[in-house]
């Protein structure tokens, strides 16, 4: 008896239409897969890395790429915000300083680059009234402290000296070189109008703006002799030695051995030039400052060398930074000639004039 046909055909059909299936099933899968990738940029302060990602969001790209948001991070788009193949998510990590204004510190996290952005962040303008330490264009590290102190004029009004002058008259009785004084300097007096450019509760500038006379200073009067004596018959002996020449208080001698040196431009003042207070303000501050006999004086800028600091100037001599100056700013020094009264110091001071010069701290 023959066995039936037609099943056996149905049979190898199912089985034709099994593989067609799975064939069509596995690329659909496979492709699927590549489907869910998608590329996404993740820009960290201005550095930019491009990644392929199945996350859904931008919080969960951020955890891909181990970026972990402190307080103050500014994250584009938020971080719940869905994402799609091409999106860029932008990051601004917030730098910790901390803001000293008028000696109150400020601890703050500040999305920027530069200590005008952190000042910004406080709600401080930097374009007026602060003196801000360091400057406004310094990039900003971590842990940064900045200073920012206010700027101001005050009006001061006070009493003050007014110093006489010096007037010499040659005398042919005495011998070139000797002096005699004939009348005595008297100090006079004066109410001075001064505008202060206060940083902070620290004084940087005084300025005089107007002054009214109450006593009038007395000029001393002092004989200059101009008689030469007679030539003396040279001695056949040992020559004696030269001594160093008087430099306006400073003798000059030969440079210390160690010490700290600084290059800095050098002018020369007298106290007799306007506004400096005639030889009474010379003394007060060799009382004052201790300063040894043949030593100078020497004006500075405070914020670069410290009243009382010790200084050797080469052609001027040992002296002590006892003076202040509004002209005297950075680098330079303002050095003080007085010996032989107000001609021979102010001769001496033109002579000078304006020279570059590399001092000593003397240690």
């Amino acid at each position: 008896m023959r066995k039936p046909v037609d099943p056996a055909r149905l049979l190898k059909t199912l089985h034709i239409v099994i593989v067609l299936i799975a064939a069509l099933v596995v690329p659909l899968t496979v492709s699927g897969f590549v489907w869910a990738k998608k590329g996404v940029t993740v820009v960290v302060d201005g550095e930019s890395v491009y990644y392929t990602t199945e996350a859904k969001t931008v919080s969960q790209v951020l955890d891909e790429v181990d970026v972990v948001l402190a307080e103050g991070d500014v994250v584009s788009p938020l971080p719940e915000t869905p994402i799609a193949d091409g999106t860029e998510i932008v990051v601004r990590q917030a730098v910790p300083v901390t803001i000293d204004c008028n000696g109150t510190p400020v601890d703050l996290r500040v999305v920027g680059s530069t200590v005008a952005d952190a000042l910004v962040a406080a709600g401080l303008d930097p374009s007026i009234g602060l003196h801000v330490s360091p400057p406004v264009d310094a990039v900003l590290t971590p842990d940064m402290t900045i200073t920012a102190t206010d700027v101001f004029v005050r009006i001061v009004k006070e009493e003050a000296e007014v110093a006489f002058e010096t007037v010499e008259e040659e005398d042919p009785d005495l011998l070139a070189g000797q002096k005699r004084t004939v009348r005595e300097g008297v100090v006079g007096s004066a109410i001075r109008i001064y505008e202060v450019l206060m940083v902070g509760e620290t004084e940087t500038r005084r300025t005089v703006i107007a002054e009214e006379i109450l006593v009038p200073a007395v000029s001393a009067v002092v004989k200059v002799g101009t008689r030469v004596p007679a030539a003396k018959k040279p001695v056949a002996s040992a020559r004696a030695k030269t001594p160093a020449p008087v430099q306006g208080g400073a003798v000059v001698a030969a440079a210390p051995e160690g010490g700290t040196t600084l290059k800095v431009t050098s002018t020369a003042y007298t106290p007799w030039d306007p506004g400096c207070g005639g030889i009474s303000v010379i003394n007060r501050k060799i009382a004052s400052y201790k300063i040894p006999d043949g030593w100078g004086i020497v004006a500075v800028d405070r914020s670069v060398i410290p009243l009382g600091t010790k200084l050797y100037v080469p052609g001027y001599g040992y002296a002590i930074a006892a003076d202040i100056g509004g002209a005297i700013r950075g680098d330079k020094i303002d050095v003080c000639f007085w010996a032989g009264g107000a001609s021979a110091a102010k001769a001496a001071a033109r002579s000078w004039g304006r020279r570059t010069v590399t001092i000593t701290i003397v240690e």
